[in-house]
């Protein structure tokens, strides 16, 4: 997930008064980021994620100073804020900072969450980590911790309908999938394996990050993986 570490979702730069719909600085169309928006949403997992039923929450901030430039911020109810920039090229992730940093501190690397021009074929690549990948038998079992991967991104329809599972419809949306692979050890017989890492994220025009899902699927072995399904709720 792009967007999901633990699912990140948006911010951008400017001084807070002028931090509005009618500024670039606040976000494109497709990411909406005023300051006071709450966003929750239903986070289910399959079975074999062995998770249950969670509900986030994401916060989006008052604008805040860093590093000579103002960003807006949005607060992960799991306990981390993302700080991100928004220009001309898109919107991405500079920075985190968890409820126990004193300060916020710089990603190793800039994190696009959507690349302009917003439209059907646009391309765009992140690291990622597993989120779902778990070891059976061994410490820590998150391979979260211990494994990277690059994830390739790319906007696959920019007039997608979208049905939400309370019934409500809305389009058009921005459909764009995340792919990528982990070479992993699953077991003696199938040795080292490419593991799909696979996210699909939708975002609606006006209303940002609508609905996501993530899938690690692995054999049956040293390893577990799983799926997890989130969509926005009133």
């Amino acid at each position: 997930m792009n967007s999901i570490q633990p699912i990140a979702l948006a911010g951008a730069s400017l001084c807070a008064l002028l931090l509005s719909a009618c500024s670039p600085q606040a976000g494109p169309d497709w990411f909406p980021l005023r300051a006071g928006d709450v966003t929750r949403y239903e986070v289910r997992y399959n079975q074999e994620a062995g998770k249950d039923k969670e509900v986030w929450t994401l916060r989006t901030r008052e604008p805040v100073l860093w590093r000579g430039q103002t960003h807006a911020v949005r607060h992960h109810s799991q306990g981390v804020a993302y700080f991100f920039q928004v220009d001309e090229q898109g919107v991405r992730r500079v920075a985190h900072q968890t409820d126990i940093d004193r300060e916020p501190q710089a990603d190793p690397a800039a994190m696009w969450v959507l690349k302009a021009p917003y439209q059907t074929g646009t391309e765009w690549t992140t690291t990622t980590v597993p989120y779902l990948l778990m070891r059976k038998n061994e410490y820590p079992r998150d391979l979260r911790y211990t494994h990277k991967t690059t994830m390739t991104w790319r906007i696959v329809s920019d007039q997608e309908q979208l049905k939400l599972a309370s019934g409500e419809v809305l389009q058009p949306c921005l459909h764009v999938v995340g792919e990528a692979f982990l070479n992993l050890y699953t077991d003696p017989v199938n040795g080292f394996t490419d593991v799909p890492l696979t996210s699909h994220e939708w975002y609606c025009q006006g209303q940002g990050l609508v609905k996501f899902t993530r899938e690690e699927k692995v054999l049956a072995g040293f390893l577990t993986g799983g799926a997890l399904t989130a969509e926005r709720v009133r």
